[in-house]
């Protein structure tokens, strides 16, 4: 009995269409001219390429530095100034968040070999980047990083296309039908309805290429053979009259499809509609 209500509560919470972020919580919005950096207001993710080309730049200065080779300093120099210079340009609301004069100084000490030196401005100029992403890369990666899944339609079993949020409650109706019916012992009823989660699985299994187009791999590690298994397997033993054993298997897909998905996909989509919600309040006002 305790496992029944253990796997009522999971299929609860991860089921829920509606995740409540505390109203307190302040959140620095990121200035509208960002998005041109994005898809889909650009065809390549710029900004974001941009950010690791820097990372990567300066490894790359900080490695040569403790290896005191000049010449290759120089080559990588070139690259972050580029980069580095090109971040007011981009996003010009944000031309207080670099410090030039830490990458002349960073010029000036690879000129003159201080290798010591060049590892402190480094490190100056790391706290200024981490500074910019405790401000915003959480709520940047949500926004431009995260599908937006509101498009996307799926079938019901009866064939009709619904949007994602249907059909999430329609999965978490037959998982509780389900269990319900192993409850109270009624075979036939728990039968219909985990073949009717099978086959909306299967529907929703068929969206997955939306995002992940020709890459199987994501949709296998949630929707894929063992996922079958598990749900022949529950129905085998639904039919047989193994109750608890029926419960097991569902406790099991709760987390290995269901918890695993929402982890996945639905908290960072949840948060990434909070914020386009609270920003496009933010401009009205």
């Amino acid at each position: 009995m305790k496992l029944f209500f253990l796997i009522i509560f999971i299929s609860q919470v991860i089921f829920s269409s509606h995740i409540t972020v505390a109203d307190t919580i302040n959140i620095e919005q990121a200035p509208s001219s960002l998005a041109q950096w994005y898809k889909p207001g650009n065809k390549r993710q710029v900004w974001l390429h941009t950010m690791f080309k820097l990372r990567r730049e300066m490894q790359a200065l900080r490695e040569y530095a403790e290896q005191e080779d000049k010449d290759s300093m120089h080559k990588w120099m070139i690259n972050f100034n580029k980069h580095y210079n090109s971040i007011p340009k981009m996003v010009p609301e944000w031309k207080d968040k670099i410090n030039p004069d830490l990458a002349t100084r960073l010029n000036k000490f690879i000129a003159e070999e201080n290798f010591y030196q060049v590892a402190l401005t480094l490190n100056k100029i790391t706290d200024t980047c981490d500074n910019c992403h405790d401000d915003y890369q959480a709520q940047v990666t949500a926004i431009y990083r995260s599908p937006d899944y509101s498009n996307i339609r799926i079938n019901d079993i009866d064939g009709s296309p619904q949007n994602i949020e249907n059909v999430m409650q329609e999965l978490s109706t037959y998982v509780n039908q389900t269990l319900i019916a192993l409850s109270d012992g009624k075979i036939k009823k728990a039968l219909t309805a985990s073949n009717d989660l099978n086959l909306q699985l299967k529907n929703m299994g068929e969206s997955c290429s939306t995002c992940h187009k020709n890459d199987p791999y994501p949709k296998e590690r949630i929707l894929g053979d063992m996922t079958v298994k598990n749900i022949d397997k529950l129905q085998m033993n639904i039919r047989e009259g193994n109750i608890k054993s029926s419960q097991k298997i569902m406790g099991d897909i709760a987390v290995t499809v269901c918890a695993r998905c929402h982890n996945t996909h639905k908290i960072v989509a949840d948060l990434r509609t909070k914020l386009i919600k609270k920003k496009n309040t933010d401009i009205k006002h």
